[in-house]
């Protein structure tokens, strides 16, 4: 990657803070015009990485173009084709996950949920068979998705069937938080999975927050 590429995608300076990182990029307040236009061509570069990491930035800005991509991104398949945010540890594609975190900085930039729930939906659907960290869970609580219930349960539901449990947990909270009569339906199943990663105790006291007195 030559040095204008990577000034371009990386470089921020913005009261006082100078650095390279893709996702302060992000978070810039300031947009200058050139750098716009610029990281819109570089959705059509013929590497997809760098279409892709262009489309991270302009997501994150609410930038039409950005979108454009997105939607070509999921219906192609690139995710198939390539890994994109491989997982420090077990090498998963983590792609759908980073993807939110942009669209959750979009509603600071104009966006509604509303607008973003046909990717979050579609994120939903692969959630059991794709690798998730946290970004999508977040998203889930920090906005409005309460008519996305129904999905955000099926996507659980398939996470448990393909013995994802850790992933599945992870939404557990979720799902309390929008229908605390859900904590009793799922706490059996997630006690019990406890043995298999113990990390699900964490997303079990989580929801256990938001359940009924």
């Amino acid at each position: 990657m030559n040095n204008q590429l990577h000034e371009l995608l990386y470089y921020y300076n913005e009261e006082g803070y100078e650095g390279c990182d893709l996702n302060e990029v992000q978070l810039l307040e300031k947009r200058d015009f050139d750098r716009v236009e610029k990281l819109k061509q570089l959705l059509h570069n013929e590497d997809r990485y760098v279409a892709y990491q262009a489309m991270l930035i302009l997501l994150a800005w609410s930038i039409p173009e950005g979108f454009k991509l997105l939607d070509r991104f999921i219906a192609e398949k690139w995710d198939e084709k390539e890994k994109f945010e491989p997982h420090r540890f077990h090498g998963e594609d983590n792609v759908y996950d980073v993807i939110t975190n942009a669209l959750y900085i979009a509603t600071f930039n104009g966006k509604t949920e509303q607008e973003l729930y046909p990717y979050i939906k579609q994120f939903l659907h692969r959630y059991g068979e794709r690798s998730f960290e946290s970004n999508l869970k977040d998203f889930l609580l920090k906005k409005d998705c309460r008519p996305l219930l129904k999905e955000i349960e099926q996507a659980m539901q398939n996470a448990l069937q393909n013995k994802r449990y850790y992933q599945a947990s992870q939404l557990f909270p979720v799902l309390v938080h929008y229908d605390q009569n859900l904590f009793n339906t799922y706490i059996g199943i997630f006690k019990t999975l406890i043995n298999q990663d113990n990390r699900i105790t964490y997303n079990i006291e989580e929801a256990e927050k938001s359940r009924p007195c």
